[in-house]
């Protein structure tokens, strides 16, 4: 147990650091989970957009909030929480996640949707697609943050995995980036 701050906690001695395995836990079950869901963001650009190149997209945006505001929920939620019950950390990392995802989706996501739609000559997103957005969002977040915490106990020693995971989270993301960048090419 760490006794400042600044100081880096593990599992075990050594295991990678917990708050790195978290993160890329995370961004890794927040891509995934945004790679399954992107047809309903496709859906809800009226069918107009690829599925590949969207869903792409929604990697690069979901990883773009773990490694960012994401990790500064994560050292929050852990600071908080380093006195508290270790059984109940799962479960309130669950609902930061919950909370921090759900409002990027309701900001980041749907802007980023309405940026597609409207030079479609669609209209910008109702209230019933923004919720929908919000919902998917904040339960794929809960779902992140709880497996983010969860996870370091089986993934601290496996080395190799992380590196894998954080990767290919990176590098999905990367891709995210390309297509997003053709497609407001060819937009605008």
């Amino acid at each position: 147990m760490a006794s400042g701050w600044w100081n880096v906690t593990r599992e075990g001695d050594e295991g990678l650091p917990t708050m790195l395995v978290q993160a890329i836990s995370a961004a890794t079950a927040l891509c995934v989970g945004e790679l399954l869901c992107a047809p309903i963001y496709v859906a809800l650009v009226g069918g107009k957009v690829a599925l590949v190149p969207w869903a792409l997209t929604a990697c690069l945006l979901s990883v773009a909030f773990v490694y960012t505001v994401g990790f500064a929920l994560l050292w929050c939620v852990e600071g908080l929480m380093r006195n508290g019950t270790p059984r109940w950390r799962p479960l309130i990392g669950g609902v930061a996640g919950l909370i921090g995802f759900g409002f990027w989706g309701r900001f980041v996501i749907a802007a980023f949707l309405d940026s597609l739609r409207v030079p479609l000559g669609l209209s910008p997103l109702g209230l019933g697609p923004i919720v929908t957005v919000v919902i998917n969002s904040a339960v794929l977040g809960f779902a992140a943050f709880f497996l983010g915490y969860i996870a370091p106990k089986a993934l601290a020693k496996r080395r190799a995995t992380v590196i894998v995971m954080g990767v290919a989270t990176v590098v999905l993301a990367i891709a995210g980036g390309y297509y997003l960048s053709r497609m407001y090419a060819v937009l605008y």
